[in-house]
């Protein structure tokens, strides 16, 4: 995912939904992002992120939410966040998925120029469109699938590349 990215994640504001470990976020932190929010609803996991960022040195660069997805959406909505990045990494056949696309289609959460990153099982289709936003590139890895989204650009019906 990040080599597809590439310089985009350099100063980057990152948020991590379904963050699980806090791999996906700690790499971009270590990739240069400025800072990343990750959001997991499962304490112990919220503990894990806690300590990897600790042993990686990128406490300052984070916030931590335990809470769940669809609820730190608009919590965040609330205090006007705004990310160059959002990777949501939902538990693969996870309804909750085509929720959280469409909850964040309506925020503005996702900055005008920023990417949203879906990561799922190949098997699982998620919609080219979701409201504002539109599935501009799609990366396979065997079972997984990556689906890269970005606000429609009103001039031109055909996204471009990264």
């Amino acid at each position: 995912m990040f080599n597809i990215l590439s310089a985009k994640a350099v100063e980057s504001e990152f948020l991590d939904l379904f963050a699980g470990t806090g791999a996906v976020g700690i790499e971009a932190l270590s990739r240069g992002a400025n800072r990343a929010v990750f959001v997991e609803l499962n304490r112990s996991a919220v503990e894990l992120i806690r300590e990897n960022l600790a042993l990686t040195g990128f406490s300052k660069q984070a916030e931590v939410f335990q809470a769940d997805v669809i609820r730190a959406i608009g919590l965040l909505t609330g205090k006007s966040e705004k990310f160059d990045l959002i990777f949501i990494g939902a538990p693969y056949d996870s309804p909750l998925l085509a929720k959280v696309m469409e909850k964040l289609a309506e925020s503005e959460l996702l900055k005008p120029d920023g990417i949203l990153i879906a990561e799922h099982r190949k098997q699982h289709q998620l919609d080219p469109v979701y409201g504002k936003i539109e599935l501009y590139r799609e990366a396979n890895y065997g079972e997984t699938v990556l689906n890269f989204y970005r606000i429609k650009n009103e001039n031109s019906s055909l996204p471009g590349k990264l």
